[in-house]
This record gives C-alpha cells, structure tokens and sequence, in this order.
C-alpha cells in the first residue's frame, strides 16, 4: 500500500531552507513534501488544515473578468500577502489556485514557464465611501499577464504600459479607444481614494482560521513599494552604466531645498523612464492654448506643462505634438514624496523657459536636451498647429 505523501506548507522564500533539510518538491501536485516521518528540520513546516474552497462571506461573482483595479495609495502594501504569515498566505495561494484548476480565472491561460507567465493570487475589494472601511469581498487567480494589467500603475512604472493595454484589448475586446478611456477612468477613481485614508477588513480571513497580523506603517508601505519597484526593473537586465558629471548639471530647485541633487535626479530617472504616448522618449512642452482637461476636469492654461512626443521634418524642424495637462497627472502617479514631487515640477519648468520648446531628460547626462519647434496639439480629432 503506498503512503501518504506528507505534505509541507513551505512559504516560497523558505523553499531552500526546506529543501536543505531534506524537503522534496512534487512537480505534480506543486507541492512540498517529507520523504518521511519524524524529521525534526521539517517540523516547522508541518501542514495545516487546508482552507475551505470557499471563504466565509466570499462573493464568487464580485469583480468579474479583467480590469484595471489600482488600489489606492493610502492602501499600498495593507494587502493580504502582507497581513497574515506566510505560511498562511501560501496555504491561501494553494487554495485559489487549486480551486481555478491551475488556470487564470480572466483569460484562462495555465502557467507556462518559457514564458515567464506565473499564475498569482490577486484580492478584489469593496470600499465602503461612508465607512471609510476596505472591505476584502474575494480572492482571485490571475496569469501575469493579467495580473500587470490590473496592477496598471505599476505596469506604466516598470514600462509595459503598451504590453498591458494590449493583453486587456485581447481579452476584452474592447477597442484602443474605449480601453484607453477605462484606464483613464480606473486612475480618476484611484486618485479620489487616494486621498483618504482606509481600514483594513479581513474577516474573510480570520473567520476561516487565518491568522492577521497588523499591517505596515505608511512610511514602510512607501519604502516597501519603491524596493519593489527597483526589484522589477532589476529583474528586467543588468542596469545601463551611468557616468556621473562634475560637478552635476541638475537644474536647482529653489522652493524644495531639502532634495539632493541626487534624489531629484533619481525621480526625474523614474518619471522619463515612460515612454511617450506615440513611443519613444517622454518629452514635455508648455502649449500656446487653453485646453479642458479629460482626466481632471478642468480648463487648463500655460504655463501648465503637457507631455509630449518630438518628431523629426523633412525641412529638419522639430515637429512637438503635445497632450495637454498630462504631465501633471503622470507625476502624480508616481507617489513621490511631497519636497521631491515639488523639485520635479519646478525643475521640468525652469528646463522649458524657452517658447515653443521640449524638454526631456537625458539618464546618461543627467540634464534636460530641450529643442524648440511647432507645436501641434495632439489630442484626438486635434491634431494641427495652434
């Protein structure tokens, strides 16, 4: 009679630690497991009862499909992989996952390790707007793939904005115009929670036997967002050689002081690091018109600055098609910090002194090329001079 494999809950961060103790890895059930019993490097890792199939209060329906769901600043690492231990979390990432039968419940893609496609384990939430109460309503299984699209911020961050929105027009359908509009909307409602602070709601969890833990104060959720930021790039290649100038050419930041040269250089490094809406290098211009805002709702004049895209004419010109009033919301989304937020601002305008020029910023340099030419106004149905 053959027995029982003698299952382990091993956290993927101690995989080698288990395995070192003499752990082995079922490929089939994607497990870890004791070769057998009374091993006394395994104990720790000894099973807990499996997590029901279905949570106490879970809403199987809520937040179907793929979307675009950021979750807002003030929540930033308050998410369930960082409340409970992480024993716990890799008993509920079983389960989600064991329960979607190994597949994406968006797009219905299994895991495929060539392609570096991952199945994860994502929370669907309902904001209580009386309350002030985040309240966890399900627990989802989604590809990589699917999972950047809805984590959309951080795709733009990490530059897989073009990737992101074509996987969510592939399993949608939806056209570039429409799927454009639902990022759009999707960010209006982040900002709009972002500014309030939420309470967390896991008694989904607690009632199912999880044990939570206090969540991370704001400043480590901040630091912990910006470590991970810098692990994804990491985890694209080996980071381009910068050469340091002497002395350094950072524009001067008169009304933020309190930054170093360095750490403005090393944002304004992160915000140019997106490409342009038409690909490319990010620029930025000041237009000559008023415009109306789409994303904030508001008539909008210079000096506001716009990102923009630079191309080249046959009669050697540039031509600057700009995007009115989107700089400002781009910056926005990076959650720098508040000095650091103003010396960018006051930096890319100091850069664009000149009318009717572009500015973007240089990594390799660490300064501003601007160059000076027509201005077009690049918004849907408006493309020409003004």
């Amino acid at each position: 009679m053959k027995m029982a494999r003698l299952w382990l809950d091993v956290p993927f961060a101690e995989k080698d630690e288990a395995k070192a103790q003499g752990a082995r890895w079922d490929p089939a059930a994607r497990r870890w497991f004791a070769p057998r019993p009374g091993m006394p490097g395994l104990q720790r890792w000894e099973t807990l009862p499996d997590i029901p199939a279905l949570l106490p209060g879970e809403d199987r329906t809520f937040g179907s499909g793929l979307f675009v769901d950021l979750v807002p600043r003030s929540c930033w690492f308050t998410n369930v992989r960082s409340c409970v231990v992480p024993r716990d979390w890799e008993r509920l990432r079983r389960m989600i996952t064991t329960r979607a039968r190994q597949r994406c419940e968006a797009c219905g893609q299994g895991e495929d390790r060539t392609a570096r496609r991952w199945l994860e384990a994502h929370e669907r939430w309902e904001y209580d707007e009386e309350s002030g109460v985040q309240h966890l309503r399900r627990l989802v299984c989604l590809c990589t793939d699917c999972h950047t699209v809805t984590h959309f911020g951080l795709a733009e961050v990490n530059g897989r904005r073009d990737a992101a929105l074509a996987h969510l027009r592939t399993v949608t359908g939806m056209p570039v115009s429409a799927a454009e509009r639902h990022v759009r909307a999707a960010f209006a409602l982040w900002r709009e929670r972002s500014a309030r602070e939420w309470t967390l709601d896991l008694s989904m969890l607690t009632e199912a036997g999880v044990t939570v833990v206090a969540p991370p104060s704001a400043s480590e959720r901040e630091r912990t967002a910006r470590q991970a930021v810098r692990q994804e790039r990491a985890a694209e290649g080996p980071a381009t050689t910068r050469p340091t100038p002497t002395p350094p050419t950072v524009p001067e930041a008169p009304r933020a002081t309190e930054v170093s040269e360095e750490e403005l250089a090393g944002a304004l490094d992160t915000v140019f690091a997106r490409p342009a809406p038409a690909g490319g290098p990010q620029w930025i211009a000041v237009p000559r018109w008023q415009w109306f805002c789409h994303m904030c709702d508001t008539h909008v004049r210079p000096p506001d600055i716009a990102v923009a895209s630079v191309t080249g004419t046959p009669s050697g010109d540039h031509r600057i098609v700009c995007r009115p009033c989107e700089w400002a919301h781009l910056v926005d989304e990076f959650d720098l910090a508040a000095p650091v937020h103003r010396a960018v601002l006051a930096a890319a305008a100091e850069a664009l002194d000149t009318p009717g020029s572009a500015a973007t910023w240089d990594p390799h340099a660490r300064r501003f090329r601007t160059v000076t030419g027509r201005l077009t106004d690049g918004r849907p149905g408006r493309d020409g001079p003004r």
